[in-house]
């Protein structure tokens, strides 16, 4: 079996996607090949070997409770159909009580404890519901899904991909601790950022948990380059996006990370006079000296460093193609320490959840000769329900785009 091949299949060690219930979630198989979903124990063992976006069927385990194997079904099999017998022309003879449904809740756990699949649950609620006859189709339609995704014993491996893993995340977001990036969003920053696969890019990102590397790393050929820039602050989980990526190790050696503090450290070498005392603070305007400002004091921090040499050394000695910034706090600091860095006419994109931190940079950038073609943009997506009559905007939108700023450093005018 090639190579290819492989990268298809599901083994042991490698990440996966895994949707129930039209709930994803990222899971790692280990040697045990057992998931925790809920009180549900699944065993993955029969998923072992199979392709991926291969349908599975939860078989309950008779000697165990809540105890489920898998057993591989084609989309057919998975697809959920019943008998609706007729529909109502509209709702307004139903009323909204909890008497339409003849079934106890009692009743309907002892039925799924009991090991009865979910098709048969949701036909015997069917039998009892005093008002699914006087539905409407649409409103049929809709309760036949919401019961499928309560009690449906289907679930579907997939191939971990960059929207994916965005989507998955952006749903488990936990503010402040992670920064909920949209999809669309991501789409942007790579769009705004020129992405050239044999580039060289300087990343500083703190919050998304290793989503722009996973992004970056997936657009780079072998003769690109990624610079991860790190500081103190960066959260335990910060490369879960790459690693359920499962890269090969020659993709993850194209990712360097170096420290923002051995950067400031070494800019300051370099304009600290030789009697100076190494270990002098760069001295920065009162105003600046906020405490509750983490880009400044996080500067003051002693902490053992963990930089590689090579991306220090490769910072040092190359000049980039694109510059990103994607942090929970003020970037101000770090896109004006990290500007130089950037060869001449590319381009940088900064994102921040808040307006006002981006406001103010636009009006300062708009001040410097050394940057041109600001934009400062907010971003907008709404999804539409697209059904035979029924097609229409959701009346509920996300505006959780967060915001982003972008220009290109350009020579320095007198």
């Amino acid at each position: 079996m090639t190579a290819t091949n492989l990268e298809n299949i599901i083994t042991r060690g490698h990440y996966l996607v895994i949707n129930k219930n039209e709930t994803y979630l990222i899971h790692q198989i280990s040697n045990k090949a057992i998931l925790k979903l809920g009180r549900d124990v699944i065993d993955l063992k029969a998923a072992i070997g199979q392709p991926f976006s291969s349908t599975f069927k939860l078989e309950p385990l008779t000697d165990k409770k809540r105890h489920y194997t898998l057993v591989i079904c084609n989309d057919n099999q998975a697809r959920n159909q019943w008998s609706t017998n007729g529909s109502g022309t509209d709702n307004k003879l139903i009323t909204d009580d909890s008497s339409s449904q003849l079934l106890s809740t009692d009743e309907i756990i002892a039925l799924k404890e009991s090991g009865e699949s979910g098709q048969n649950i949701v036909e015997r609620l069917l039998e009892n519901s005093k008002t699914f006859q006087l539905k409407t189709e649409y409103a049929q339609e809709k309760y036949l899904k919401k019961k499928a995704r309560k009690y449906c014993d289907y679930l579907t491996i997939f191939k971990p991909s960059i929207r994916l893993i965005t989507d998955v995340l952006y749903k488990q977001q936990t503010l402040p601790k992670t920064i909920a990036l949209r999809f669309d969003t991501l789409a942007q920053i790579l769009c705004r950022v020129n992405l050239d696969p044999g580039g060289k890019y300087l990343l500083y990102e703190n919050g998304s948990q290793g989503l722009l590397q996973a992004a970056l790393l997936n657009q780079l050929h072998d003769n690109g380059c990624l610079v991860h820039i790190f500081s103190s602050t960066s959260e335990q989980n910060a490369l879960r996006a790459v690693k359920a990526m499962n890269f090969s190790e020659t993709k993850i050696k194209q990712m360097l990370t170096v420290s923002l503090d051995e950067i400031l450290n070494t800019k300051n070498e370099d304009n600290i006079p030789a009697e100076k005392d190494e270990e002098d603070v760069p001295n920065f305007s009162d105003e600046k000296k906020r405490k509750s400002d983490e880009a400044y004091t996080q500067i003051k921090k002693k902490h053992r460093p963990i930089t590689s040499t090579d991306g220090l050394n490769f910072i040092k000695s190359n000049k980039f193609d694109g510059l990103i910034v994607v942090c929970r706090e003020e970037p101000n600091e770090f896109v004006k320490t990290l500007l130089p860095y950037l060869s001449l006419s590319r381009p940088f994109v900064i994102y921040s959840a808040y307006r006002e931190v981006l406001v103010s940079m636009y009006a300062e950038f708009k001040m410097r000769r050394d940057v041109v073609f600001l934009r400062l943009t907010d971003n907008f997506m709404r999804y539409h329900q697209v059904l035979p009559n029924r097609t229409h905007p959701d009346v509920t939108m996300d505006d959780g785009g967060g915001f982003l700023f972008s220009g290109l450093f350009v020579a320095g005018t007198t």
